[in-house]
């Protein structure tokens, strides 16, 4: 496995599901960050290409293909990410269950969501929902950190149940900006603008510390890395500076402490892509050996894309976001055990796992607010 950063050249533009053409787009449209893993798995692939005399232009040959695939075809790689990287050492959106109150100091985790008892619902009568333990004082004011981010440091605390620390949390206003840009629409034939056709969209700036990294598996020992490559990402052909990246994630899942209470929480560090409803305890893809009997979920996202080999557009689905929370049984501790050995603490589950989707670090519920 090698791990790859990808810094800014200039701003970066990603498109969510809303659709994106005249007459059908809203006034403003935003740039969505990070970006889903297909849109860095897609610039990937070309700078791998690329280091094997692919010219940017026409099909691959048949031997990159043999390596790199062909369209949804991934071949012999498999990605994990993207992440975002602050200094080079990765930072990870705030769990879905951390919940904390905004300060002068900014936002301050406070409690941990755990699964409350058994009710009785449209979705079966022995359903579980998120319940906020007894916290001391006025709890109508915590709300979970959507916009923050967690240092390693951070999510091992949640992970093992704790608080992370006010210095391992970092909001996002910290890391980028958005940047609003207006465009217009040119006729290829005069070279001129065409009248009406304009167009608002909100780009991001990142810090200069701030990259995202990416990790691939099954390249060829013979095979140059990218590092050092200017490639195409995003929206608008913007560019990206490719360099190298240690892949190291910092985490620390308490496996131990995980198997003896057979319970186990699974925070998504990529979007999860589920195809099954989540409820009425859920068996999950990938992880063998539990069910799904409590969620602590965003609104899902909408992924869509584009078909560059047969330039269409790609269906739109939902997705979980990063930062969901799943809290889960586990009811064979061996079938748990074999897939999750060698994994470094965190779980590849759902579908399209070898395009960076699903994955999620492996801790225990939380039981107290502290």
């Amino acid at each position: 496995m090698i791990g790859v950063q990808l810094c800014p050249v200039d701003t970066w533009f990603f498109r969510d599901g809303i659709p994106f053409t005249a007459g059908s787009a809203p006034q403003d449209v935003g740039s969505l960050f990070p970006p889903h893993p297909p849109t860095v798995v897609g610039a990937l692939r070309a700078a791998l290409a690329r280091t094997r005399g692919w010219n940017g232009r026409g099909s691959w040959t048949r031997e990159v293909c043999a390596v790199l695939g062909d369209g949804s075809d991934l071949g012999a790689l498999s990605f994990s990410g993207p992440f975002l990287l602050d200094d080079g050492r990765p930072l990870f959106r705030s769990p879905r269950h951390l919940m904390g109150a905004d300060s002068a100091g900014g936002w301050v985790p406070s409690a941990l969501l755990r699964p409350g008892r058994p009710v009785a619902c449209d979705l079966g009568d022995r359903i579980r929902l998120p319940d906020l333990p007894d916290v001391g004082g006025d709890a109508h004011g915590l709300k979970a950190g959507s916009d923050q981010w967690l240092t390693p440091a951070g999510l091992n605390a949640v992970l093992r149940g704790r608080r992370p620390g006010m210095k391992q949390v970092k909001p996002s206003s910290a890391l980028w900006k958005s940047e609003p840009r207006v465009g217009l629409q040119r006729d290829p034939s005069s070279r001129t603008a065409q009248k009406g056709m304009l167009y608002s969209t909100r780009h991001v700036r990142l810090q200069r510390s701030v990259s995202l990294g990416a990790r691939i598996a099954g390249m060829p020992a013979d095979w140059p890395r990218p590092a050092g490559q200017l490639v195409s990402f995003g929206g608008e052909g913007r560019l990206a500076d490719c360099q190298e990246w240690n892949a190291s994630l910092g985490l620390d899942s308490p496996m131990d402490e995980i198997r003896s209470t057979k319970r186990v929480t699974l925070v998504a560090l990529s979007p999860l892509d589920l195809p099954e409803a989540i409820g009425g305890e859920t068996e999950l893809l990938g992880l063998d050996g539990i069910r799904i009997v409590c969620a602590c979920l965003d609104r899902p996202q909408r992924i869509g894309g584009w078909n560059g080999l047969d330039r269409h557009p790609l269906p739109v689905c939902s997705v979980l976001a990063p930062g969901s929370v799943l809290f889960c049984e586990i009811f064979d501790v061996d079938r748990f055990s074999a897939a999750v050995s060698g994994t470094e603490g965190v779980a590849h589950v759902g579908s399209r796992r070898s395009w960076g989707f699903g994955l999620a670090a492996l801790g225990v519920w939380p039981d107290t607010a502290g």
